[in-house]
């Protein structure tokens, strides 16, 4: 087999500012929101519906989103870490061992799918006006003029396909969620995790950067030679120190860290191969050959699924517009993308909090069975609206 797979080492902080950073995933994850946006302008405004609805139906949305996938991971992959952690449910930060920045790092979208559909319910039969000053929260029930909730939910399939594939991209850029190993020429080495890791081993590297090896050493199976390029800073170690930091700290390092094993396989075996060099500075470079572990792009395949679904459900509604079977798009979805999630979750690496925990079927799996049983019901009461209206 050539050597097509691709080696993926992007920076998911796209800027850093102190301790706050922005991230590729951050950055996707709102483009999501101000696209659905724009798509609800052109769906209210083409049907004719009152386009003043549409900043309540954003926020609506918005924040059934975030608070859905936030406690979707909560209550079903890390309940017994946040119910130690009670504030780091909604704050963006860890208070141990110390005080850090993160972000919302674990968001799920089975709990964004019951968010969403939660703020579609509150949507269409309530009208909620906060009040900051004094702090007032006003809930009046009411509906929504000609818009029902199968009707918003339809439309809003489009809007959550398309945020789905920004929000797998953005998985993708974090090298996170990855695949299984894989053989095929289009599989992923994630060698992120490996060269940010690595690097906090000593002050004196400078960079490392990972390249394919050659193709006339190549493995049988799942590895595939690379080479890992260690730059040391000018002055930061001679060249007999080098060797023994390498000969002992880095072999450690690529036999021992449980990250770094997930992307390199070095055989603890056999001694670490390697040369020396220098560039035009008089830095001295380590090249030390090894092997990778390329891996399905699994987020790029969810990604794929959910933009062409996008694509779909945005013709289906040009065409037919108010003239939609009821219910259709949303069990479409629903059919499509949960379904397709059963499927997908085989390609992925296993994760702790992903256990199996009836037979050979891990959580998202167990989630994705009864949408993907209410999608093929809403399917069904579309199909029989339309034929005993005909």
């Amino acid at each position: 087999m050539l050597l097509h797979y691709v080696i993926w080492d992007i920076n998911p902080v796209l800027l850093r500012l102190g301790i706050f950073e922005i991230r590729w995933y951050g950055l996707l994850f709102a483009l999501g929101f101000l696209l659905g946006r724009q798509l609800w302008y052109h769906f209210l405004k083409g049907e004719g519906k009152p386009v003043n609805d549409l900043d309540a139906l954003v926020l609506h949305t918005m924040l059934g989103t975030i608070v859905g996938a936030r406690l979707g991971h909560v209550l079903f992959y890390d309940f017994s870490y946040y119910s130690q952690h009670p504030l780091e449910i909604f704050l963006p930060f860890v208070f141990t061992p110390t005080f850090k920045f993160t972000g919302y790092s674990g968001l799920a979208s089975h709990g964004a799918a019951i968010g969403i559909l939660t703020a579609i319910y509150i949507y269409v039969g309530y009208v909620v006006t906060p009040r900051f000053f004094p702090p007032k929260l006003s809930i009046k029930k009411q509906r929504r003029v000609s818009q029902s909730y199968l009707w918003v939910a339809d439309r809003m399939m489009i809007v959550v396909a398309l945020a789905g594939c920004l929000i797998r991209i953005g998985n993708f850029m974090n090298s996170e969620i990855i695949g299984k190993p894989t053989n095929n020429q289009y599989g992923v080495l994630f060698a992120r995790d490996t060269t940010h890791r690595l690097q906090k081993i000593s002050n004196a590297i400078d960079s490392i950067k990972v390249t394919k090896g050659n193709a006339q050493e190549q493995h049988d199976g799942q590895y595939q030679p690379v080479i890992l390029t260690i730059a040391f800073k000018h002055g930061g170690f001679e060249e007999g120190a080098i060797r023994g930091f390498l000969e002992h700290n880095v072999k450690h390092f690529l036999t021992e860290d449980v990250c770094a094993a997930q992307h390199i396989y070095e055989p603890s075996s056999l001694p670490l191969q390697y040369t020396l060099s220098k560039n035009r500075k008089g830095a001295q470079l380590a090249h030390i050959a090894t092997l990778g572990i390329p891996r399905h792009p699994a987020q790029l395949y969810e990604a794929f699924s959910c933009l062409i679904l996008s694509l779909l459900l945005l013709r289906q509604w040009k065409i037919k517009k108010n003239r939609l079977r009821s219910g259709s798009m949303f069990g479409l979805f629903l059919t499509l993308v949960f379904g397709l999630r059963i499927v997908y979750e085989s390609f992925k690496e296993s994760d702790i909090i992903c256990e199996t925990i009836l037979g050979p079927l891990k959580t998202p799996q167990i989630l994705s069975v009864p949408l993907v049983v209410i999608g093929i019901m809403l399917l069904r009461y579309s199909t029989y609206k339309k034929e005993r209206t005909e």
